[in-house]
């Protein structure tokens, strides 16, 4: 059954850095209203366009530590901050410092399997950054890497790392798509070391399109993440270009990410026939989700880029 997800949530107020070397004060929020949404920060400098949870830290419901990033291009603008949930308290945002070749529009985030403190961050063109979180800031390993397979013009709003049982990792990137132009959804083996990541030859390539939003100006997908049984997951949302939305948005389990004999990764995707959105959010609802984070017993964090009216997040349960 399609749903509106509904759940108890935590405020996120955050405080931006007013350049990269200049460490912000944690913000601690109140807790959040009864539909669940809570602001991130607020204007065109508060959305939240890529997520994820911190390996090792304690979860649960309404518990979780993440690290977002935000999709601004300005030199003294934040890039990453990280986020402290906890049951019933309003929630610690600190925005990070940026050391490193400086990225313009972060749109995807995931962490490094096995490495905690380490992300890979990507940018709307296609270059992968591999920053580590430590000691209040956020600095770049090696340089920026392009994805395999990207073309100019190419806009990227998802990606994902995911490690298989023999230990190997692999990553999955996804273009956002539009209208009648589908998502491409690509996957390779990736190691990701001190000089950055190195993705290996492309394996798997697979279009994706959904069947909401309905609109001509949706996108695709606006993040995914591979589950650890390698269920990919996949939002997408309806962005019309103005800054005020309406925006919708919807998530669906996307498909399977495989492994086969020649330790190669397979995707098979779900075509748009057979999708149905495990949570759903209409023009009413006015949500752009544009990140995506999962914690164990299929619980999950929205976050969104709502242009002028900020980022929100949100917990939810999906799944079986």
């Amino acid at each position: 059954m399609i749903r509106n997800a509904v759940i108890a949530s935590v405020v996120l107020c955050a405080s931006f850095a007013t350049s990269p070397p200049a460490v912000s004060p944690p913000v601690t929020g109140a807790a959040g209203p009864s539909d669940g949404w809570q602001r991130v920060g607020s204007g065109s400098l508060g959305g939240v366009s890529g997520m994820a949870t911190a390996e090792g830290a304690p979860v649960g419901d309404g518990l979780a530590d993440a690290v977002v990033v935000r999709g601004n291009t300005g030199a003294r603008e934040s890039r990453v901050a990280t986020v402290r949930l906890r049951p019933g308290q309003g929630p610690v945002v600190r925005e990070l410092p940026w050391f490193g070749a400086l990225p313009a529009g972060l749109e995807a985030l995931d962490a490094v399997p096995g490495a905690p403190g380490h992300y890979i961050a990507v940018t709307g063109s296609g270059d992968a950054f591999h920053i580590v979180v430590e000691h209040g800031r956020a600095t770049v390993e090696g340089d920026p890497v392009a994805l395999p397979g990207r073309r100019d013009g190419d806009a990227y709003e998802g990606f994902a790392l995911h490690r298989d049982r023999s230990g190997r990792t692999f990553a999955v990137w996804a273009t956002r798509g539009g209208g009648e132009r589908p998502a491409v959804v690509r996957a390779s083996s990736v190691r990701i070391g001190a000089y950055g990541p190195y993705f290996g030859t492309v394996s798997a390539r697979q279009e994706f399109a959904v069947p909401f939003p309905e609109q001509e100006e949706v996108r695709h997908i606006s993040d995914l993440k591979v589950l650890d049984d390698g269920t990919v997951m996949a939002s997408s949302a309806s962005d019309p270009g103005v800054d005020d939305g309406p925006f919708t948005s919807a998530v669906y389990d996307a498909g399977r990410l495989t492994v086969n004999v020649a330790h190669d990764a397979v995707l098979r995707l779900k075509p748009k026939h057979e999708l149905v959105p495990l949570a759903l959010f209409t023009e009413r609802d006015d949500r752009k989700i544009d990140a995506i984070a999962f914690l164990p017993g299929r619980r999950a964090v929205w976050g969104t880029d709502d242009e002028k009216n900020g980022g929100s997040v949100k917990f939810d349960r999906v799944g079986r």
